[in-house]
């Protein structure tokens, strides 16, 4: 029953003070809240196991070309077939070839994510299917099988989830594909796909009926997915394939040239799966790790305030009996009521959080919809709350069982000077809180310079009125049914596309081009420049767009020298090509480029370089422009184009003028993947932009706890000195003079504090090396910008507790006992 007389007491007392319980429950509910939405994110996507038995077995194989650079570059089908032949390191191995598919058995054209797998796919994951079976060795082929398992997602969508929709058969790419299985709600492909989360799996043996053997070289395949051999490690595997690459390279010397550095690399699927985020989801949880900090530092400023202002009342107490076990357990419950409270609110907001940050996280983020707030995050809350519990209530404990309960009944008249340790205790604990506020806002500050710099890049096209979406015609298993293999009927598909699209009332220009630069790519492919070396070891590497023309006017891309494509550059006539200046530059140096030749290799025809085209950022806005090959696609086409478009000004209803016009070419054509061309460069920053928010975001609460700490200390601290205050204007000081020292004291407080600050951000922010562009993480501009916030701060925070003690009343404050 005490513990509820306790219970209650606290409950009044707190009441009573309604100004401290309010800033406590909400300081608490935010540092505590946001801590644990943050954890439920990073455990959600980087640190919770995939949802597969034995994931730590998991890996993905890969290769690597250190001559060139490049670290990921998938497997080629010889290379399969020998990693699915070793037994003593693998388990299983599955092939993996992600694709996109028009699907037209529904009453529009839908285009689709799919992925080409081996056979032993779903064997490697060990997932049934929920409806149907799932692939077996009776579907291995040399091509791709006419069988498919689809996502739950798509039966719901396009077969009405239906469970007798296994044994249907849909139209994909002019196949008809029977469905045999359906893959349960919470399956997903964990890899990189093209664009979208995997729809349709269909097997493939990718190996072709002929008796050659399969090119070594051409490395087309994602990877391999494979489950190691129980009992073998990754570092085992890793070290037996340094042996085979060994093996091999001497085996097939003119596919493995030593000056490639081509090795074979086992990558952990988790890793594979959260490797592109797990940098920024860390440094979230350490920059919410400080707010958390700032906040319990927040508290144990107010708790240790109030203590000092309780003082009298509880030598009373102790005076009237109250032993110390009793006042320990009254204070032990007040601070748990507060932490309790505060919990409770922290799960609200840790909910809408998570909502939030849900929202606003850039695309594709990995395992995004997996995130809730689980059992693991309440108990994290919980044991945050506890360990608060404990924090608070220590100091007054202590401070309580070491005062001079006599001493505190003399001294509890206002004015009268206490302690300087409790003074110096707050001003530590304050000059603290400025210390992560600077760190926060330092990371923020670095992060706002990168994204400055990133949308300043110069792109080398025009992105206003510019929209882009993408067509890809069908490539059926079957090739009787594969019309679009034509060269020339695919090209006359293409006119009419660009014929009617420009015709529409608000497009100005239109294109066509294989690739749209920030926009995902192609791997490069080799060149061979006629009157170069053209060895293995120096072959130059080029992007190859192949586009229609106009393409350049209507991107906006500046020809530096001769001439752009003409209706004239078709098939039959002289083969001709156009480069960027970094290729021109490259390929000739200070040579004249306009007349040279040059060739992709193999039995490809040589072509005649007959303009320069200004750079453009292709891949990515952090890296420089890369070698870019243009061609006509009059003269070389593809089955998947992307279209590019000028509008006349904002056309919100253009999306369906194009498809309909699209559609009325081949009713069979979706058109996908609409976005403008400013959302893909918004996109190319996306993850530091989510970044530099959300660091912001904590750094300007961390500020404002800051300021809140700094303006208590002193309002302290002049409360303290009042009866200091009035002799020293009584033997002369002015107002401004006792201003200036309040001042001084509030500025030598956050000094201290941003020294630390400044000092720990040093170190921190090597964190975010990675995500920084155009600025070092030492950036002395980035830094005085914060020095100076913060100084505006603790001026701020110090001016009203500094105008208070120039208005004291000299013969007030000395009549003061």
């Amino acid at each position: 029953m005490r513990i509820f007389r306790d219970a209650q007491f606290a409950i009044r007392t707190l009441t009573r003070s309604p100004g401290f319980t309010t800033v406590v429950l909400l300081t608490l509910a935010l540092g505590i809240g946001a801590s644990t939405a943050i954890f439920s994110v990073v455990h959600a996507v980087v640190l919770r196991p995939l949802d597969y038995p034995e994931p730590q077995q998991l890996v993905r194989i890969t290769s690597e070309l250190r001559g060139f650079g490049a670290f990921d570059t998938g497997v080629s089908a010889a290379e399969l077939i020998d990693y699915q032949s070793r037994r003593d390191l693998f388990a299983d191995v599955a092939g993996l070839l992600p694709v996109s598919a028009n699907v037209t058995s529904g009453d529009t054209p839908e285009r689709v994510e799919m992925l080409l797998v081996t056979w032993s796919y779903f064997s490697v994951l060990r997932v049934p299917a929920a409806y149907g079976r799932i692939f077996g060795p009776e579907d291995d082929t040399p091509g791709v099988a006419n069988v498919a398992v689809i996502s739950d997602g798509f039966w719901r969508r396009e077969l009405g989830g239906d469970p007798r929709a296994v044994g249907r058969t849909i139209t994909i790419d002019a196949d008809p594909i029977l469905v045999v299985g359906v893959m349960p709600p919470g399956f997903r492909h964990p890899g990189r796909t093209l664009q979208a989360d995997v729809d349709v799996w269909s097997p493939a043996g990718f190996r072709s009926g002929s008796p050659s053997a399969p090119s070594r070289s051409r490395r087309r395949l994602e990877g391999g997915l494979a489950r190691l051999k129980p009992g073998v490690t990754l570092e085992q595997a890793q070290s037996r394939l340094a042996d085979y690459a060994a093996t091999i390279s001497q085996q097939f010397p003119a596919d493995y040239p030593p000056q490639n550095g081509w090795r074979p690399r086992v990558v952990p699927l988790q890793d594979d799966v959260v490797g592109g985020v797990s940098t920024s989801m860390f440094v979230l949880l350490c920059g919410v790790a400080l707010l958390l900090l700032v906040a319990c530092v927040n508290v144990a400023h107010l708790v240790l305030a109030r203590s000092a202002s309780r003082q009298q009342e509880i030598a009373i107490r102790r005076a009237l009996g109250a032993g110390a076990g009793r006042l320990t357990a009254q204070l032990i419950t007040e601070n748990a009521m507060l932490s309790l409270a505060g919990g409770a609110l922290a799960m609200l907001v840790a909910s809408w959080t998570v909502r939030g940050l849900i929202a606003l996280a850039p695309g594709r983020v990995p395992r995004l919809d997996d995130v809730t707030l689980d059992l693991g995050a309440v108990l994290a809350t919980g044991a945050i709350s506890l360990i608060v519990t404990v924090i608070f209530a220590s100091g007054p404990v202590l401070r309580m069982r070491r005062s001079d309960m006599y001493a505190a009944l003399k001294d509890g008249a206002p004015g009268r000077s206490t302690s300087g340790r409790t003074l110096r205790a707050r001003g530590i604990l304050v000059a603290a809180e400025v210390a992560m506020a600077t760190v926060l806002l330092v990371g923020a500050g670095l992060l706002v310079r990168t994204v400055v710099s990133l949308l300043n890049v110069p792109v080398g096209f025009d992105s206003d009125r510019l929209l882009t979406a993408r067509i890809t015609l069908p490539r059926p298993n079957d090739p009787a049914r594969a019309a679009y293999l034509d060269p020339a009927r695919r090209v006359n598909v293409y006119r009419e596309v660009l014929r009617r699209i420009e015709a529409l009332p608000d497009v100005e220009h239109t294109a066509l081009s294989s690739q749209i630069p920030l926009g995902g790519f192609n791997p490069p492919l080799f060149v061979e420049v006629d009157g170069a070396p053209n060895d293995a070891a120096t072959r130059p590497v080029v992007h190859d767009f192949q586009i229609s023309p106009g393409y350049f006017e209507t991107m906006g891309i500046t020809i530096l020298r001769g001439r752009a494509f003409t209706g004239f550059d078709r098939s039959g006539a002289e083969p001709v090509a156009i480069v960027s200046e970094t290729a021109a530059r490259k390929f000739w140096k200070d040579r004249d480029p306009i007349g040279q030749r040059l060739r992709l290799g193999g039995d490809t025809p040589s072509m005649t370089v007959i303009g320069v085209a200004a750079d453009v950022r292709h891949r990515r806005l952090t890296e420089p422009p890369q070698p870019i090959l243009y061609r006509s696609i009059d003269q070389s086409s593809d089955l998947s184009m992307a279209l590019v478009i000028r509008t006349r000004g904002e056309s919100p209803g253009i999306g369906e003028s194009i498809a309909r016009e699209v559609r009325s070419v081949d009713p069979d054509l979706p058109v996908y993947s609409m976005r403008s061309m400013n959302e893909l460069i918004g996109t190319a920053v996306a993850q530091r932009l989510f970044l530099m928010r959300m660091l912001a975001a904590f750094g300007a609460v961390a500020t404002a706890l800051a300021l809140l700490g700094i303006y208590g200390v002193m309002a302290y601290s002049v409360s303290q000195r009042r009866r200091e205050i009035g002799i020293r204007m009584a033997i002369g000081a002015r107002q401004i003079d006792i201003s200036r020292m309040v001042v001084q004291h509030g500025l030598l407080t956050t000094a201290a504090g941003m020294l630390a600050g400044v000092a720990a951000s040093l170190v921190l922010a090597s964190l975010l090396r990675s995500q920084l562009f155009g600025v070092q993480p030492s950036d002395p501009l980035t830094i005085a910008c914060v020095l100076v916030l913060m100084t505006l701060v603790a001026v701020f925070a110090s001016y009203l507790p500094a105008r208070r003690a120039a208005g004291i009343d000299p013969v007030s404050a000395l009549r003061t006992q």
